[in-house]
């Protein structure tokens, strides 16, 4: 029986009564049992004292970081991994994270115009790692080098996937962010479309081509297409498209010599390829982007889908997915010729930085910190809506390999393993803007893919000065 004080005080007294009248009254016997029962009850009183003497009230210790803020900028498709981690790293600090959201088209902008105008809204910014030459030109990222140096061990900076690892961070010899999502494409195909219309998974982008025009042909009145292309005139949709076909056939943009090669025979075969794979996709292809592509595969409408890693979690969302355990994850397919190569790109991949201008600098390195670690890495690639890993030990994860099925994490690690780099000098926006629309004149027909690349080239060159 608990007793209070009020309870024990009530005994106690109710007791020393029963005594002195005792005392006073006549004699009489008392047996045994009277006795034991007196001895309970004083016992009892005794140890509901000792209880109440020795009981002291809970304190909660106070965390490190309690009624301090900071404002992080993420874009659109992170914000429910951001939020998360703004969650859980209040829950372990008592930091308050205020998460901005805006579209991935604006995140560089809203960036530099932050610092340049003076305003300082942002603590921690994250960036689009082609753009990082372009921030660290407009000032607009706090230099991390001497953080990473003093950091490396405790982060293990070397398990960060080495084709991420400098891409996201490193220009002229210095450390400018931390990586965060590590980005590249698989080729993903409906397990059921293909074996219905008898088709394998494509090796090559000409089998991938007759493979689409298969599915395309007997399925199109049904609502039924073999593949989704991503072309709409975005260069972070429609360049990922043509950088997976350019890296078939085994070349990039510039030569040894950092001259531009964007017109090279084999860039020309890689993007007449994408052409002519147009009549067999999702329509219309120069209209989709990542929430057509998406849609079209996770409703069992497309036979396959060139796409981030992550889509094998939403594949398997019984929220959002028909193709629950129907799919399959390939490596990106080879073009022709002697250079051809089955080598994916790193197609967008981002990284967390921190502003030159940021109110609360040491909250914002303590951020980056609980982001970088290893173990916040899995958490954070194991939620519905998370990030694509950009630590090794991430993809050997039990928790991840299970949140995304083997099959995949092995994929998506083989792919990562010396991915093609986008350039990241300052220059870049501009080049990339200029290939963008003659690659999208391409797709409209209203260039040929020779004209289209010669066009670029003369621009590249007269932006680079050569």
């Amino acid at each position: 029986m608990k007793l209070n004080n009020r309870t024990y005080s009530m005994l106690g007294g109710a007791l020393v009564a029963v005594l002195i009248m005792s005392a006073c009254a006549a004699p009489t016997t008392t047996t045994v049992q009277e006795v034991e029962v007196t001895r309970e009850v004083v016992r009892e009183v005794e140890v509901t004292r000792e209880v109440i003497a020795t009981a002291a009230p809970e304190t909660t210790a106070p965390k490190p970081f309690e009624g301090q803020s900071i404002n992080v900028l993420t874009i659109q498709p992170h914000a429910v991994a951001t939020r998360s981690l703004a969650k859980w790293f209040e829950e372990e600090t008592g930091a308050r994270v205020q998460v901005l959201v805006v579209p991935y088209a604006n995140v560089t902008e809203k960036t530099i115009l932050d610092v340049t105008s003076g305003a300082g809204e942002y603590d921690v910014v994250e960036i689009w790692y082609p753009m990082l030459g372009k921030l660290v030109e407009s000032g607009a990222l706090e230099d991390l080098t001497q953080w990473w140096e003093e950091n490396k061990e405790e982060l293990q900076f070397d398990d960060f996937v080495p084709s991420i690892a400098d891409p996201y961070t490193l220009i002229d010899g210095k450390r400018w962010a931390l990586p965060y999502d590590g980005d590249t494409h698989l080729l993903f195909y409906n397990r059921e479309l293909l074996e219905k219309y008898g088709v394998n998974p494509p090796t090559t982008w000409a089998e991938y081509r007759e493979a689409c025009k298969t599915i395309t042909e007997q399925g199109k009145s049904e609502g039924i297409y073999g593949c989704a292309i991503m072309g709409a005139k975005v260069p972070i949709i429609l360049l990922s498209t043509f950088i997976n076909r350019l890296q078939g056939y085994g070349v990039g943009f510039f030569d040894a010599d950092g001259k531009p090669t964007i017109n090279s025979p084999e860039a020309v075969a890689a993007l007449q390829e994408l052409v002519d794979q147009l009549p067999y996709a999702l329509p219309d292809p120069k209209a989709v982007a990542f929430d057509e592509a998406l849609g079209g595969f996770t409703t069992g409408k497309v036979g396959m889908v060139e796409f981030w890693t992550d889509l094998g979690q939403m594949s398997d969302n019984p929220d959002q997915s028909r193709i629950m355990g129907k799919w399959g994850a390939v490596p990106m397919p080879k073009g022709e010729g002697p250079n051809a190569a089955s080598r994916p790109a790193l197609n967008a991949g981002f990284a967390l930085g921190i502003s030159p201008l940021a109110q609360n600098k040491p909250l914002a390195y303590e951020f980056l910190k609980f982001v970088g670690r290893p173990d916040i890495n899995v958490r954070v690639n194991t939620i519905v809506g998370g990030l694509d890993p950009t630590r090794k030990s991430t993809f050997d994860a039990e928790a991840y390999r299970k949140h995304v099925t083997p099959e995949l994490a092995d994929a998506a690690k083989a792919a990562l393993s010396g991915a093609f780099a986008w350039p990241t000098n300052a220059k870049w926006p501009e080049m990339q803007d200029v290939l963008t629309e003659n690659v999208a004149e391409a797709l409209a027909g209203t260039k040929t893919p020779q004209q289209a690349l010669d066009d670029t080239q003369a621009k590249w060159l007269e932006i680079l000065g050569q």
